[in-house]
């Protein structure tokens, strides 16, 4: 009796230790590198903008981790406004863009996007104006983003309606893992109403369909993309092997189309 005394005694701290490592929750990691980083024209915030990978021609998440300078407390309720600008050597132009949120997300971040149209180059470059109001407290920086990639399978292009003559930028959200199956395919669309302005396009008609052009078949049960607000639109592409797919894509407004051949590449 004794010797199974001393064995529950030993071997209760073991179990207790046991549990409470099963209760612990390790902490999500980001998995974020910095862009770049500045404090305002006038000292007020130190900003450090943020992304999932070297930025690159497309659809970008963008993520904002502000201080005050003052107390170098972070900043989680703000109004925080963006404008990319590229600086050409003959013009500047700006880009899709959308405003985060006012609270940060979950992990601290202010959360927004970009939809870089062209990539940069040593002579041209891409700069990311950001306008804060913290309660009334108000500053601006200005932020070089060293770097806008080429991919080699694209992930944005433009093309011309025959509807209205605009120029509508078509960029490729989803899926960011292709898998074999049923995927998630997203895209946002927008047009430029000028130099300075790039709207959401709203309210398209988008059909899809994927082929493997090196096997000379397509896929099933494809699930055409639908509005879902603020020119993001959402459907399901069936890849049925891996390999090398092309998603066609038709775009068109009041039944007329938008470009012509439209199409993404993804291999995996």
């Amino acid at each position: 009796m004794k010797i199974k005394h001393i064995l529950i005694l030993f071997l209760l701290p073991i179990f207790f230790a046991a549990c409470e490592k099963e209760e612990e929750i390790p902490e999500e990691e980001t998995h974020l590198i910095s862009i770049a980083k500045s404090d305002s024209e006038s000292g007020v915030f130190s900003v450090d903008l943020m992304a999932e990978q070297t930025l690159f021609q497309g659809y970008n998440k963008l993520y904002f981790d502000i201080e005050n300078n003052s107390d170098k407390s972070p900043v989680t309720q703000a109004s925080v406004s963006i404008l990319p600008m590229m600086h050409m050597t003959t013009m500047t132009h700006a880009a899709p863009f959308e405003n985060p949120e006012n609270t940060v997300n979950e992990n601290g971040y202010f959360e927004g996007a970009a939809v870089f149209i062209m990539p940069g180059n040593p002579d041209e470059g891409w700069e990311l104006r950001v306008a804060i109001d913290d309660g009334g407290i108000k500053d601006t920086t200005y932020l070089t983003i060293p770097e806008v990639t080429g991919l080699d399978e694209a992930r944005e292009f433009s093309a011309v309606s025959e509807a209205d003559g605009k120029t509508y930028f078509i960029s490729l959200l989803e899926p960011s893992v292709p898998e074999v199956g049923m995927n998630d395919i997203g895209f946002t669309v927008h047009y430029r109403e000028n130099m300075m302005s790039f709207p959401a396009a709203e309210n398209l008609s988008i059909s899809i369909e994927p082929e493997m052009p090196s096997m000379g078949h397509g896929s099933p049960n494809n699930v055409n993309p639908t509005h879902m607000g603020n020119g993001h639109y959402k459907g399901k592409v069936n890849f049925t092997m891996t390999g090398w797919w092309r998603v066609n894509i038709e775009i068109s407004k009041d039944g007329e189309p938008i470009g012509n051949e439209l199409s993404f590449d993804i291999t995996f």
